[in-house]
């Protein structure tokens, strides 16, 4: 009886394994979805590197940028040390931002329950709501 239960936990162990780990794909097996986000906001660029998981997939640019998809295409996080896609962000929020810290610029961005987490290269979180909205802020070493 023990050596079955082993062997049951055993097989249910390497089945949730293998749900989460990652896969390394051709960009070109990628949804039209992602590689038109990548043309139209990462113009000139080009697709690296392709990953997917059970529920997400996770590229690189040549540029540096990485970006994250949900499983339907839609993005979920984006670290851009250049050129960053301030589009894809609350106006208000973005004007802000630019506002308080004007030398500083956006290098990721990160899609939250309640709107976004954004952070800038002089190391500040600022978490904004959906309408843009800043909601607080930290130095984030």
């Amino acid at each position: 009886m023990r050596k079955l239960l082993l062997t049951f936990l055993f097989i249910i162990s390497s089945f949730s394994y293998c749900l989460s780990e990652e896969i390394i794909i051709s960009p070109n097996e990628l949804p039209d979805n992602i590689k038109t986000f990548v043309q139209k906001y990462f113009p000139g660029t080009s697709i690296m590197y392709a990953e997917i998981d059970y529920n997400e997939y996770d590229i690189r640019l040549n540029s540096g940028a990485e970006i994250e998809f949900e499983k339907s295409g839609e993005w979920k996080e984006i670290k851009a040390y250049q050129n960053f896609p301030t589009e894809l962000l609350p106006k208000s929020a973005v004007q802000a931002i630019k506002k308080t810290y004007p030398s500083a610029f956006i290098i990721k961005a990160e899609k939250t329950w309640h709107g976004f987490e954004i952070k800038t290269n002089n190391m500040m979180e600022i978490y904004v709501d959906s309408e843009g909205n800043i909601l607080g802020q930290k130095y984030d070493n």
